[in-house]
This record gives structure tokens, C-alpha cells and sequence, in this order.
């Protein structure tokens, strides 16, 4: 059975969701989603999901601001429930990253981030807890917050639906199809799909569907483990939020998830490239310790901590830790949104808008060049000023 669309989007997470929510919005005729499994099972269900404008570019402050306002605004923008809580963001650094902190947050502030340069004295205020004698500098970003990824993304993916998006899981691409040079359509497990406009957004995956069109995305799958604990109470038999952490120092990042759980991750840049169908999803014993004793000494209370399991997720890194975004322009009609390294989630309403309008209109938007496929030839990698690229 051979069936057509306009547009079809390849993959099931927050990306594909969000452009289909886009897409629709603008009633972009018939929009199908195609997940190989279940919609946010793969990276974006293993997401650390942190709201933040924390970044060394304008580009990228710019897309976080604007993904932000639509998170604050989630049921009245998009409709439905994201799980956004406001705890705000505790950044502390060692000497050597001094100058480069105070240069981010002044170029975040000429942005209009609500953010600043914090003395030792203001740390217990503002992100109580939290252990700061080995830091040389501290910055606090008040608008940062959290959110469920899961939740996120099957909000989009109904209010997608409802716009007249045809969102099928289960269905694997297996070809993506060509006439020359440009695309036509997809092989799936299930059937053979025509339509003059294909979206990637399957991650790592993206790069085996153009491989045999003569393609390279350079994006490689690294594996990123997560700790769960469990918080104690306090005196008073109450627990609350507290503020997101990044410990530069140290290399971890504390996020808190529901009153009572805190998830510690890694900022540490993985260089070692995993299989992304076959690694290892749990948190081995080393991971763990090693997680859990550096949140200890940060934030102490954690100490007290009950374990409650951990797992691992992939990252699609890029040789810049910077998306790859807008066409692939050996083949008319083919578009991608990957390489994000981590940042994807967060990024989710600005750049589904980003592709949207190109898809539709042929116009790149102000600022998606910046990502373009063709930097990495041109030797327009982009660098950032933060000392991991995990962070951006």
C-alpha cells in the first residue's frame, strides 16, 4: 500500500512532536510523524529537561528565551501540561573559568536574561544548601527552571493531533527514497510513504538514513548517566524544590524532580562514541558513587539520600556540541534538526518554529543559519565560552 503526504517527519521525540505541532499550526496539509517504537522513548524520555538562557552565544541565549516564555506559557501557548516549576540556577566556578563566567552573564544581561554575578554572602538566600567554599565565582539565573520531558512531549504531539497531524509509532524508516536530487518519499516496515518533504529528527539515527544518499551528518551517540536520590524531609516534615545546580568544578549538574527527589548528572564532555541500539541504559556501580559523592559535598542534605536507581541516555553530539539545523541541500525537500548535544529539549518551541517556517515558506529564519549543515566544511564551527560543551 503506498500512501502520501506533504511532510514527513522521521522520529518520535520532543523535536518531531513540536514540529508537527508547528507544521500543523499553520495548516501545513497532511503532516506525518513516523516513531520506530513509542513517542519520547528514546532520548527525550532520558532527559535532565532543565530550562535555562545559560549560554555564551546570542544565538542560542535568544532561542532559550524565546523556548522559555513558551514553557512558562505552556497551556495557554500550546495547551496541555509540560511540568514547568521556576527554581532557578546556581552556577559555580573555579578560578580558571573567572573571566569567561563574567563575560557570559554580561552578555546574557545585555540580552535581557535576568541574571547576575552573586557575592558568597548571597548563596544561602537565594539557593540555600548548597556548599560554595571551593568556588572561586558564582553567578544566579532566577527565571531557570524544570520540566517533564514525557509530559512535554505528548502534549505536543496531541494538540498536533488535533490540528490534523497523523502521528504513527510502532513504524520504523527504513530508506529514505530519491529521484535525482531530491527526495519523494520513505520506505517504512509497514509501507512505502510518498511526499516531497522530509523533516529528520530521529537523533543519532538521522545519520544511517542519509548514509547511503552519499551523506555524512556528523553526530555521534555518547552515552550520559543520571543518579536518582531520594531526600530526607527536614525538621519541620516538609521538602521542597531547590535550585538547579551547575558545578563546574566538580563536572555534575543537580536538577530537583518532584518535592523530594534531586537527579545529579555529568557535565564532563564523553568523548568514547556508543552503539545507540545496544549500550548500557543502567548506572553502573562507579557511576553511582562517583555521582553521589561529588552532590554530596555540594549539596550536603543529600547525604541522608536514599538511592532510588539511575539510567543513561544518548546524546547526538556535534563536532561543536551545536545543532545541525534547516536543509541538506544535496537533495531538494530534505531537512534536519539534530546534533544537539544535550540542548534539545530546551530548545524544542524555538526551533520547531525555526523549521516550520522553512519547511513552509523556503525562508531560513534569523539566526537558524547559524547551524547550517555546510559550517563544519566552511570552517564556521561555533565555540563557546563555557569550559563544557555540555553546557553550550
Amino acid at each position: 500500500m503506498i500512501k502520501t503526504a506533504d511532510i514527513i517527519i522521521v522520529g518520535g521525540g520532543i523535536m518531531g512532536a513540536s514540529i508537527a505541532y508547528a507544521l500543523t499550526s499553520q495548516k501545513a496539509g497532511r503532516v506525518v510523524l513516523l516513531e520506530r517504537r513509542a513517542l519520547s522513548t528514546g532520548t527525550t524520555g532520558h532527559s535532565g529537561a532543565i530550562i535555562r538562557q545559560h549560554y555564551s552565544n546570542d544565538v542560542t541565549i535568544q532561542m532559550a528565551q524565546e523556548s522559555l516564555h513558551v514553557f512558562e506559557q505552556f497551556d495557554d501557548i500550546v495547551g496541555g501540561e509540560c511540568g514547568f516549576v521556576r527554581t532557578g540556577l546556581l552556577v559555580l566556578s573555579g578560578q580558571q573559568d573567572v573571566d569567561a563566567l563574567k563575560a557570559n552573564v554580561e552578555r546574557q544581561q545585555r540580552l535581557g536574561v535576568n541574571t547576575k554575578i552573586i557575592h558568597s554572602s548571597e548563596i544561602d538566600e537565594i539557593a540555600p544548601g548548597y556548599q560554595y567554599e571551593d568556588a572561586a565565582i558564582a553567578c544566579y539565573e532566577a527565571d531557570t527552571g524544570v520540566a517533564d520531558p514525557i509530559a512535554t512531549t505528548y502534549a505536543f504531539a496531541d494538540r498536533a493531533r488535533e490540528q490534523g497531524a497523523i502521528i504513527q509509532e510502532g513504524v520504523t524508516v527504513t530508506k529514505l527514497l530519491v529521484d535525482h536530487d531530491r527526495v519523494i518519499g520513505v520506505e517504512t516496515t509497514q509501507e512505502t510513504i510518498l511526499a516531497p518533504k522530509i523533516i529528520l529528527v530521529a537523533n543519532v539515527w538521522s545519520a544511517s538514513l542519509v548514509q547511503p544518499l552519499g551523506l555524512t551528518l556528523p553526530v555521534k551517540a555518547t552515552r550520559h548517566p543520571m543518579l536518582v536520590l531520594r531526600r530526607p524531609p527536614d525538621k519541620n516534615g516538609q521538602t521542597s524544590h531547590h535550585a538547579v545546580c551547575f558545578d563546574e568544578i566538580q563536572h555534575i549538574y543537580m536538577r530537583p524532580d518532584h518535592q523530594d527527589v534531586t537527579l545529579i548528572g555529568s557535565l564532563l564532555n564523553e568523548e568514547e562514541e556508543n552503539n545507540p541500539d545496544n549500550y548500557m541504559q543502567g548506572l553502573s556501580q562507579d557511576e553511582g558513587d562517583a555521582l553521589r559523592a561529588a552532590g554530596e559535598k555540594r549539596f550536603p542534605v543529600l547525604r541522608q539520600a536514599v538511592m532510588r536507581g539511575g539510567w543513561a541516555g544518548i546524546y547526538d553530539d556535534s563536532p561543536d556540541h551545536h545543532p545541525i539545523l534547516g536543509r541538506l541541500s544535496a537533495y531538494d525537500g530534505l531537512y534536519c534538526a539534530v546534533g544537539f548535544s544535550g540542548h534539545g529539549f530546551k530548545m524544542s518551541p524555538c526551533t520547531s518554529r525555526w523549521v516550520a517556517h522553512l519547511v513552509l515558506t523556503g525562508e531560513t529564519p534569523q539566526g537558524m543559519e547559524y547551524f547550517a549543515f555546510e559550517r563544519f566544511a566552511q570552517g564556521k564551527e561555533i565555540h563557546s565560552g563555557l569550559s563544557s560543551g555540555v553546557l553550550g
